[in-house]
């Protein structure tokens, strides 16, 4: 008789499977057809808490291991209404899934607790950038203005900045990572400082959003929300290539991602390309070539008590800046066209470290704390040195950390979020010339919110939040003398509230109420700014007695939902007090107009109005369109500088799929008309209207086993030559882009680890 021979090892494996068999449960959870009863097969299940996926196999059955009673799921499908909840685990569950023949609605993560997108009482839209052939644009700016009441203040092809119903820059929060993005946004021409290489979606959250983000969060938000993980016990990959003939340009991608366990990694990297771009009457715009380069990685571990990531990511960015005079001389710019900008020019680096983690409780509550690091170098290169050294260097460290604790519902009624946020900031120089001096800004807020269910979804959500900001700075150089900059300590507190409820009406509408309050501080720029801003052929001198500004919003959104039609209706009025704002003067300086900053009240108002029209049978069809409005005034009935010209915007776009030839095949054709904007500030020139119509199809096969998917674009078909109210080249008559050819090839990659 043989005996068994256990060795240590062999013991160690045996007794960890019998403790993690005792600590963790498996459940099992079928997904049918609400009507049919059948099974939902291989349907897209989620956990956004623990960040992880699955799909359901041929029985319409996953499963999950978990020490939790209880557990956030979404679940998309296909031809089904989007399922998210929160569902306690039995040992036999069922869910059902509704049928929908409309889009997928997605679960929204920047709001305080997950909610699909039309359930929120702050407005938010979403955009999706991932595999989405009708999104185009040569920079993310670009890209986000085809969102209704956001648009693109431009510096060529490469530089911009998201507006959001009128306002930018300082007024809009971006967060990356789960923490806030500083790169000094300040400036007209400074861009967003991110690629969108690694974001699924983005988030836009229209009006004042002070409460949950603090600062700056007085337009808006933009949230920008990574790829997820690999589904479980997978890895998955891509490549991606694409193709602008306008630039000569190319942009190549790739990304990895690796999910064993409770591990997961994920990696991106790319590389974009542009030489000068041709506006409609195909001129070559001397300078005004780009080219950057990212790198971007998590590593993260879920577990079932916490989940934890560490994220790093990259962003080297050079951007030729084109002047008039340049522009002018189109034969030269014929032969100087290559893909290294000329003087003046910028480059840029911007390094983000940052760590989000989630912690779970037994009684369903739940801690989350992000805390994070951004470095951003902005050099300026105006002309060609003996050193070689930029003639504007500036670092800007920020240290930062956002933590919210979420309490369980009570009595199926009631939620809470209390938490906090601040960060400390360092901004130094290192060249000859100096914009602002070396500062230091500090900055904390605590701030808690509720939501009261009244009804399964219909609520009511209130909150509060008090923040204090400190600004200083050491004097600089020797008063009267050029480069002097005076001694500056000053601390600004704002106190900010939220309230609003969300309704479900007879008949398939919904009804969103929200009044909310925000407030920014003046930045450095604006309070001791005392020279000549490049790029902007001005000289500009900041203001030390500027005060906080405050923005009260009331938001309207009213919705309807068929199986056939969607409608919404979105007004909306934002009364800002002590509006900050570059006034011209009389004055000449260095040859230059002199403008200094002043405040005013101000109103900004208008809304947007849209329809999807998919009819039955014919599902394979989609009509969208969008209109959307932004008047700005002073207490003066002075029209606001840089408002965005009304826009009315419509697709048409056909969906098909054929198993034996093309998994998939669609074809669009797009309108955008921008009427003429005549409302403009004392020193703005008005700007005549255009339309722009871009088309294109997507088609994905399979060669083999590998899927295979390709994207042709024409945009701009006329080559109309145009100037947008928001481009910054339009002082300079220097108009836009003309037509474009685009063309994208995409390769994904998924391979799944036997059990």
């Amino acid at each position: 008789m043989k005996y068994l021979s256990i060795t240590k090892k062999q013991s160690l494996i045996i007794f960890l499977s019998l403790v993690q068999s005792i600590i963790f449960a498996q459940y099992q959870v079928r997904v049918l057809d609400n009507e049919t009863k059948q099974a939902v097969e291989y349907a897209d299940v989620y956990f956004p808490d623990l960040k992880t996926s699955t799909i359901t196999n041929e029985n319409g059955v996953f499963s999950i291991e978990t020490k939790q009673s209880s557990v956030l799921v979404q679940i998309s499908s296909v031809g089904y209404k989007t399922f998210l909840a929160t569902i306690t685990l039995e040992k036999e569950l069922t869910l059902y899934l509704e049928s929908s023949l409309h889009n997928l609605q997605e679960v929204i993560v920047s709001a305080n607790s997950s909610k699909l997108q039309g359930e929120n009482v702050a407005n938010v839209e979403k955009l999706n950038l991932k595999n989405n052939p009708e999104i185009q644009g040569l920079s993310l700016s670009q890209k986000l203005s085809n969102m209704a009441g956001i648009d693109n203040f431009s510096t060529g092809t490469g530089i911009g900045k998201p507006v959001i119903r009128g306002l930018s820059g300082n007024r809009i929060a971006v967060f990356s990572q789960g923490i806030r993005i500083e790169n000094q946004q300040w400036g007209d021409e400074h861009g967003l400082g991110l690629d969108e290489n690694g974001y699924e979606q983005i988030e836009f959250i229209k009006g004042p959003a002070s409460l949950l983000y603090g600062s700056d969060a007085l337009g808006g938000v933009l949230y920008f929300a990574d790829e997820r993980y690999a589904k479980e016990n997978s890895i998955e990959a891509a490549l991606h290539s694409q193709y602008n003939s306008n630039t000569n340009g190319w942009r190549n991608t790739g990304a990895f991602k690796l999910s064993k366990n409770h591990l997961h990694w994920n990696v991106f990297g790319g590389y974009t390309t542009h030489k000068d771009y041709k506006d409609g009457k195909n001129t070559p715009v001397e300078n005004s070539c780009f080219h950057t380069g990212d790198f971007k990685t998590t590593l993260g571990y879920t577990g079932q008590k916490f989940t934890t990531s560490l994220k790093y990511s990259f962003l080297n960015e050079v951007y030729g800046l084109t002047e008039s005079e340049e522009a002018e001389d189109t034969t030269e710019n014929i032969y100087k066209n290559t893909r290294k900008p000329n003087f003046p020019y910028q480059a840029l680096t911007t390094h983000l470290v940052s760590s989000e983690n989630t912690f779970f409780f037994d009684n369903n509550s739940k801690l989350k704390i992000d805390i994070g690091y951004v470095f951003n170098n902005r050099k300026e290169y105006e002309e060609e040195t003996q050193e070689g050294d930029a003639n504007l260097d500036m670092n800007l460290n920020t240290w930062s950390y956002n933590a919210k604790w979420y309490s369980p519902k009570w009595n199926e009624r009631w939620a809470l979020v209390v938490g906090s946020q601040g960060l400390y900031q360092m901004n130094t120089n290192h060249g000859e010339e100096l914009l602002i001096p070396d500062a230091t800004t500090m900055d904390a807020g605590l701030f808690a919110m509720s939501d009261y269910y009244y009804t399964k979804k219909s609520y009511w959500q209130i909150g509060l939040r008090i923040d204090g900001r400190n600004i200083s700075s050491k004097q600089h150089g020797t008063e009267g003398e050029e480069g002097y900059f005076p001694k500056f300590s000053k601390l600004y507190t704002a106190i900010n509230f939220s309230t609003g409820i969300y309704q479900q009406l007879p008949k398939q509408f919904s009804l969103r109420l929200n009044l909310s309050s925000g407030f920014r501080s003046p930045n450095m720029f604006e309070l001791l700014s005392d020279g000549v801003h490049e790029g902007t052929n001005r000289y500009e001198i900041g203001n030390v007695n500027l005060q906080t500004e405050n923005s009260y919003q009331a938001d309207i959104s009213l919705n309807y939902e068929s199986e056939h039609l969607e409608l919404f209706l979105n007004p909306y009025f934002n009364y800002i007090r002590h509006y900050i704002y570059l006034q011209p003067t009389n004055e000449i300086i260095d040859d230059l107009p002199v403008y200094k900053y002043v405040q005013d009240d101000a109103y900004l108002y208008g809304g947007e109005v849209g329809f999807h029209f998919h009819p039955h049978p014919w599902d394979w069809l989609h009509l969208e369109g969008s209109y959307s409005c932004v008047f700005g005034q002073d207490t003066k009935h002075n029209y606001l500088p840089l408002m965005p010209s009304q826009k009315i915007n419509a697709s048409l776009r056909a969906s098909f799929s054929w198993e034996k030839v093309l998994q998939k095949f669609s074809v669009y054709i797009q309108e955008q008309y921008s009427f003429a904007q005549k409302q403009v500030a004392v020193y703005e020139n008005h700007t005549n209207a255009y339309n722009l119509v871009n088309a294109g199809l997507a088609f994905g096969f399979k060669a083999g086993k590998q899927d295979i998917l390709f994207n042709i674009a024409v945009n701009n078909i006329f080559n109309e030559a145009y100037y947008d109210h928001l481009s910054r080249y339009k002082q300079d008559e220097i108009y836009n882009m003309g037509r474009n050819l685009h063309l994208e090839l995409i390769l994904p990659f998924q391979f799944f680890f036997k059990k």
